[in-house]
């Protein structure tokens, strides 16, 4: 609701100013009609300024630009209605010749914010006693003075707000940045401006326009040199990215660090990291920076489901100019409902998939080849080290996970034990522990064998993890015999827990052969609390053991609480 509320206002707001500049155009015409005397000296400076609009050299945040100096030189020289139709037709042509989105109505907006500048400046300028001829004079030097600030101003101020949907997420220096590159912009046209007004009235219109040829020439070796410092700027994040992801073997940092990084070199609104998981065969966010995140998490892809999914099928990076005007985005949920350009890049080691990066910003046409050629180097670069990050949670998977049954080892469940211990003692909380042994389980190995014996094992530990809780934890103990860590639960709701797993198993078929029929097990389990039964730590397990050990004595296949067991308190201490 909030997107579609700032959506419909900035839409209002464009229109809003495309229909005033078009009203105050006309009205300028009608009041104040062009000279067709100086035809010829309106198509040469309509000609520079079309070549001002096509050689803007584009910088991070901002832009520099010498169009202004045709604006002013045409308000020194012209009228106002001249200076706003050369300057209104010198935006239209430059942004339909130039322009890559193809956005007519962006277009429009320049030449309409160009419109309100103009008359705004003029208008100020009159205001403070501006004079409409010998305006470069001693006398005139603080109306053109408030001309020039007062242009800067309206243009600055209906450009920002144009672009502040796309450029929300921009940091004060972003934004402090773009404004010094304005006004470094009008810093050095003023000047120019000036001095082809006085050129044009020494030598005419032909040493005007020379004057212009080498400010361009001087702009185009600017652009050159921007570029390669640009890609300089490149090559040093990129070498700066390898250093940071080598640094770390944490999956969750490395992403976002891949994310943190990617924004230095390409810019975004919204930046997603799915990665492969092999088991639900399914892409899955796992990073995200987005105001949207919430939503954007929730939302995975299989194969060949959506760009993201084709993508990682096809191992191939690919750009979206505009997500409205490709078909096959039209169905897809998630960022192509906000996003107009988006790039996504797969993330592969030896050929294999491990994820897709994805990047998008609001308007389109935001991206081309070369952003794409950048983040599917930084693509690469990312996929070695999350390579590394997976191998290395694997390893230290594999060093905290018992082979056989897939639950955690003996190690880790005493790790976790004086983890939840320390919690209690900070906090107070209460916390059980579960001991479970399968009953008669050495004659079951006599019987059918070991591998039917893993096999049982291995299944006892599915059997457990499905009716337990995320945060407990469930690990071999050691043969046949398993435990479990229970935080925030006293006796009684282990006592249930332990009831529904032992029912559980005693209700399962196990099947330990083709040619044999099927056969039952059964487990005797021991509960003990925190610190109900004991507040010395170490006697937590043993306690729990003890009441095991007495489902043992008594039958079998039972749970015993040891706060429950049938025995002296006397012999409960010893």
């Amino acid at each position: 609701m909030a997107r579609a509320r700032t959506g419909f206002m900035h839409g209002l707001y464009v229109w809003l100013v495309i229909f005033l500049g078009c009203g105050l155009l006309v009205s300028m015409l009608r009041l104040q009609p062009v000279d067709i005397d100086f035809l010829r000296e309106y198509l040469v400076f309509l000609v520079l300024g079309v070549l001002a609009e096509w050689f803007v050299v584009s910088l991070p945040q901002g832009s520099l630009s010498v169009g202004f100096a045709v604006v002013l030189t045409s308000f020194l020289l012209f009228d106002t209605s001249a200076t706003v139709l050369i300057s209104v037709l010198s935006a239209l042509l430059g942004n339909l010749v130039i322009s890559k989105d193809g956005s007519f109505r962006t277009t429009l907006f320049n030449g309409a914010q160009y419109t309100i500048s103009a008359v705004g400046a003029a208008y100020a300028y009159y205001y403070v006693g501006g004079l409409t001829s010998d305006k470069i004079s001693v006398p005139n030097i603080l109306p053109l003075l408030v001309f020039v600030l007062s242009y800067f101003v309206i243009n600055h101020l209906l450009v920002n707000i144009f672009l502040w949907p796309s450029c929300r997420h921009y940091t004060w220096s972003m934004w402090g940045a773009a404004l010094k590159w304005d006004i470094y912009t009008y810093l050095f046209s003023t000047p120019v401006g000036i001095l082809m007004f006085l050129i044009y009235n020494k030598t005419g219109l032909l040493g005007a326009a020379l004057l212009f040829i080498p400010v361009l020439t001087l702009k185009y070796l600017l652009r050159l040199y921007i570029n390669l410092e640009m890609a300089n700027r490149e090559l040093s994040v990129l070498y700066g990215v390898a250093q940071s992801l080598g640094a770390s073997l944490d999956m969750a940092e490395t992403l976002g660090l891949i994310l943190t990084e990617s924004r230095k070199v390409v810019s975004y609104h919204t930046g997603i990291i799915y990665l492969w998981h092999e088991e639900e065969q399914l892409l899955i966010p796992s990073a995200i920076r987005s105001p949207y995140a919430d939503k954007l998490k929730k939302i995975s892809f299989s194969l060949d489901e959506g760009i993201v999914g084709m993508v990682a099928k096809t191992g191939q990076p690919e750009i979206v100019y505009d997500t409205k005007k490709d078909r096959r985005l039209r169905s897809m949920p998630g960022i192509t409902q906000f996003l107009r350009s988006l790039l996504v890049v797969p993330l592969m080691v030896e050929k294999k998939i491990i994820g897709v990066v994805t990047i998008g910003k609001k308007e389109p046409y935001a991206y081309g080849p070369k952003h794409m050629q950048i983040l599917t180097i930084l693509g690469g670069q990312a996929a070695v080290a999350m390579a590394n990050a997976l191998l290395y949670k694997k390893i230290e998977k594999l060093a905290i996970t018992d082979g056989l049954t897939k639950v955690y080892n003996h190690r880790y469940f005493y790790k976790k034990f004086e983890e939840e211990y320390q919690r209690s003692q900070r906090y107070g909380c209460k916390f059980s522990v579960i001991m479970i042994d399968i009953d008669y389980f050495k004659r079951f190995n006599d019987e059918f064998g070991h591998k039917a014996g893993d096999t049982a094992l291995f299944t006892v530990a599915k059997i457990i993890k499905t009716n337990t809780r995320n945060i407990d934890t469930v690990a071999r103990y050691g043969g046949e015999e398993f435990a479990i860590l229970l935080p925030e639960t006293d006796s009684g709701d282990a006592k249930i827990v332990a009831e529904r797993i032992r029912k559980a198993i005693s209700e399962t078929v196990f099947r330990i052969a083709d040619d044999k029929p099927p056969v039952g097990v059964t487990v005797s389990i021991g509960v003990s609390s925190y610190p109900a039964d004991t507040k010395d730590p170490q006697q937590v397990v043993e306690l729990a053991d003890q009441a095991l050990y007495y489902s043992k004595e008594h039958g079998k296949n039972r749970v015993t609480v040891w706060s429950q067991m049938n025995l002296t308190p006397a012999n409960k201490e010893s």
